[in-house]
């Protein structure tokens, strides 16, 4: 149940740096997820393929930045996100 919930929110949410749920299914007892196609892969991916050293500070205080402006877009709309990676 709280993973419907988080979809129905992330169908809601309007937000640049937040991902989108198109829609939401299940087939033979699992839950699908129709999000955007991410042509670049995971953050995870893009880290890993192309700052295989890491990044520079300016970039994470750059990153850092833009994921707290889409956490304050969600605390101001009344959601808490509890698994912020």
């Amino acid at each position: 149940d709280g993973i419907r919930r988080e979809v129905q929110t992330m169908s809601l949410t309007d937000h640049p740096n937040l991902l989108k749920a198109h829609c939401s299914f299940t087939n033979d007892h699992s839950l699908w997820v129709v999000m955007p196609y991410m042509a670049g892969g995971s953050c995870l991916h893009i880290m890993k393929s192309a700052y295989a050293e890491g990044f520079e500070e300016p970039v994470i205080a750059t990153l850092l930045r833009e994921v707290l402006k889409a956490l304050v877009y969600l605390h101001s709309h009344g959601h808490i996100h509890r698994d912020v990676k």
